[in-house]
Order: C-alpha cells, then structure tokens, then sequence
C-alpha cells in the first residue's frame, strides 16, 4: 500500500473534534474530549515569575522560554489547560487570565442589538457603508453635502449590501483641521433624520468623537457611535454611551489627525501597543457603567506608518483574545497606493485602489474581522460572499 501523510493544522477545537470523529474514526466522546489535542498555542507573557512557570510547564509537557522580554510557552490547548490547573495553586489569578484569554480567542461569532434591531456577526462579515458629509474627507469629500445626495447614497448602499451606514460629519484625514460640535451637527442631523426615515431597519452608525454629537444622534435614532479616539478625545464620550448602552466602536489612535505629518510616529511593537492601550480603554469603559456591545478597531492609518498598517493585518487575529467583535477600516486608504506604487510602479487616486482595498481586507475577515468599512459596498459583497464561504465552509 502507498504511504499517504497530509499536514494539518485546526483553527478550532469544533473542527478537529470533526476530523477525529468523521476522518480517523475516533467515537464521538473521545473525540469530544481530547479534541484540545489537536489546537496549539504560542502564549506570550510578561511581567511574570518564571520561576514558579518553569516548573509547571515541565510538568504539563509544554515548552517554555525566558528571556529579558518575557515568558512563552509552547503546547497544545489541552497542555496549557493541564498548565492552568496547577498553576492555580501557585498564582490563581494569572491562571484564571490565561484560561478565559483562550476562551475569549476561541469566540468566532456574535450579536449585536439595539432600537429592536439585531446584527449577527461571524458566518456572514458585515459590511458598514462610508457616508462622509464633508467637504474635506480623503476620498469622497464634498460628494455628499447636499442632504437629499447624502440621503440617496445611503439608500444605495443599502440596496447594495450594506449592513450598517456610518455617518461622518467632521474629516480625520492626516492635517485635517477640527470643528465645533454645532458645527458637526448642523451636517449630520438633517442627514441622518431623513436616512431614519428612508431605512428604518438599517443600522446607522455616526461616526464621532464629540459626546455631545453622540447623544444628539442617539436620541434622533441612531444605532452606535464609531469613534475614532476609542474616548480619549472627549472624556464625557463613556458617560454617553453608557447612559444609552448603545453599541459603541472603539478605535485605536496614536497622536491626532491634525498632527500627523509632523509627529514621529513610533512604535517598539505596534500590536503589543494597540492590546495594552484597548485593555486600558475598555476598563475605563466597563468604570463608567457601560454594559452594551463594544466593539473594537485597530484604526489602520490612525497614526501608523504604511509597515505598522500592514503588521497589523499580519497580526489581526491577536485581537481575538478580548473575545469581543472586530472592524476594520482600510478602504482606499493611502498606504494601499504606497504599496501599489512601490510593487506595480503605479500612482493610484484613492478611487482607484478598489482591489488593494479588498486584498487588504481580506487576511483581516479571515483572521477575525467580523465588520468591514468601505466605499465601495456592490464590489465589497460580491467579494465577501466568495471569501465568507471558504472562510466558514464546513464550520458553522
């Protein structure tokens, strides 16, 4: 007989429960319960005592390294859950951490609710449609200032596909200038009264910083607040969202649009920045009463150079381990035209990066993202419906 070998490697304890039950033809209750065989895990940690984790992790069979820049162990899921039950003698809280980290990484799906409204997200990524009524937005700024336009690009938008319509009253491309409140709302609110009427059914996202815009929204009937500052630009911004437990986008920002092209921007490890700055976000947010749906965005562009856009797709699936909904935003955004530019030797107009815009999103979906935010709604579906297939074939 022919020898035959295959290497495979599980995302998920479901789906090697499935190839051990179906494939080797293991009984299902073995399969059930040894199915952490077959999931492995670099885990990365700081601030901890090695000498109380090397000897447990010898005596769970995991590998494990020490250096000056932490702690890692090696193994698979079961290992690291034989690991826990003896560190919880020695350190209960940094065992429990660990355990509900991997829980949280293993979460694929969810849903969000609010105004009677429903959004499951996981086997199908939801699509959130760009309305920027500013003169000044990057890609699309001027296109829609007149309320009866802004209006009708939503409503085909949402005849294309989308999910949710984010509304955006105040640009924060690099050296973007601020505005006032009133300002901000004397675009957003006629706009976004008459889209409440024209699609009662569709989300609708205003995407703000300001608590002030954010609660005027609200009580006019808008579903969630996108911000771009994750509450770092308006403090009284978690005390609104957590009055209406709206869902609420917090979106990672290093610097400020208006400072951008003058800031150096530096990160010693962006990922490791981006996850300890969310943990510090999402405490004060959890402080401050709220108990809706947060959501998280790493805020591609928003003070990042081209290379820390590009690690932070690389890495997206690192997020998994707040267990929470993932967006993420790269439509037509500058860097896609630097790597077009440096590869192809082709400038590009931010219209013209529709096929980096979905090469870009399309490691992220399959490394977590459950909402995209585009322009480009009709070519975003089609391309999802392809990718979200394969994504989840055989999965859900």
């Amino acid at each position: 007989m022919l020898f035959y070998m295959m290497v495979k490697h599980f995302e998920s304890r479901d789906a090697f429960y499935r190839f051990l039950k179906e494939k080797v033809g293991i009984f299902f209750r073995e399969a059930y319960d040894r199915a952490f065989e077959g999931i492995f895990h670099v885990i990365y940690l700081k601030n901890v005592k090695p000498e109380i984790l090397f000897p447990l992790a010898k005596q769970a069979c995991l590998h494990a390294f020490y250096g000056e820049g932490g702690f890692v162990l090696c193994g698979s899921e079961a290992k690291i859950r034989d690991f826990c039950s003896l560190l919880v003698k020695e350190d209960k809280a940094l065992a429990l951490e660990i355990l509900q980290k991997l829980q949280n990484y293993r979460k694929r799906s969810f849903k969000i609710q609010y105004n009677q409204k429903i959004l499951p997200l996981g086997i199908k990524t939801a699509i959130m449609g760009v309305l920027n009524i500013t003169p000044d937005s990057f890609s699309d700024g001027g296109l829609y200032l007149k309320p009866s336009e802004a209006v009708k690009r939503a409503v085909q938008m949402a005849e294309e596909g989308a999910d949710i319509i984010d509304i955006g009253g105040e640009s924060t491309r690099p050296g973007s200038q601020r505005i006032e409140a009133q300002e901000e709302l004397e675009r957003v609110l006629p706009v976004l009264k008459e889209i409440r009427k024209e699609l009662p059914k569709v989300w609708i996202s205003i995407d703000t910083y300001k608590a002030q815009v954010a609660e005027a929204c609200l009580q006019e009937g808008a579903d969630m607040i996108n911000d771009i500052s994750g509450g770092t630009f308006d403090l009284n911004m978690y005390n609104v969202v957590a009055k209406y437990n709206c869902p609420y986008v917090i979106t990672h920002i290093k610097g400020r649009p208006e400072t951008w092209k003058e800031m150096p921007i530096v990160y010693e490890d962006v990922m490791e920045e981006i996850i300890l700055w969310f943990e510090e976000r999402l405490k004060a947010l959890e402080e401050s009463g709220y108990k809706s749906q947060a959501i998280l965005d790493p805020g591609i562009g928003f003070g990042k150079l081209p290379e820390h856009n590009v690690e932070i797709l690389k890495r997206f699936d690192e997020l998994r381990l707040f267990g929470l909904p993932l967006l993420v935003g790269v439509s037509r955004k500058s860097f896609i035209g630097l790597v077009i530019e440096g590869l192809l030797k082709k400038k590009t107009e931010p219209k013209e990066r529709l096929y980096g815009s979905l090469g870009a999103l399309a490691l992220a979906v399959i490394k977590g993202a459950h909402i995209v935010r585009v322009h480009d709604v009709k070519e975003t579906r089609e391309f999802l419906a392809l990718l979200d297939t394969v994504r989840t074939y055989g999965e859900f």
